[in-house]
């Protein structure tokens, strides 16, 4: 299972229909509270993606909330290259990989298929 932090409905809908595609299923919201209290199943989930656009997220606080919950998974950022600072942030906060928008538009089947 992937789960994505995103308002984004046009990247949201590119990035669970290529979900779709690897037969992976894509749970959407814009909370971790709430993408907690609704996967049931914590170990089936093997990816998260953070659009980092998403100004709401505490990065310092939410990723290792992520890491500590979802055990056996991996922490994807992504954010516009313009916004370094929030890029490292994602970064020094425990993020497993962090790619600008335009890495993470290009190699999304990619991504996709190897979580």
């Amino acid at each position: 299972m992937i789960l994505l932090l995103t308002t984004d409905l046009m990247f949201q809908s590119r990035i669970s229909g290529a979900a779709r595609t690897a037969g992976k299923e894509c749970l959407v919201d814009k909370s971790v509270e709430r993408l907690v209290e609704r996967v049931t199943a914590p170990d089936a989930v093997t990816l998260v993606l953070i659009d980092l656009t998403l100004r709401t997220l505490d990065l310092p606080l939410e990723i290792p909330r992520l890491h500590e919950h979802f055990t056996d998974c991996k922490i994807l950022a992504y954010g516009p290259h313009v916004d370094v600072d929030r890029l490292d942030q994602a970064q020094e906060s425990g993020a497993d990989f962090v790619l600008t928008r335009g890495q993470m538009d290009r190699d999304l089947a990619s991504i996709i298929q190897g979580a």
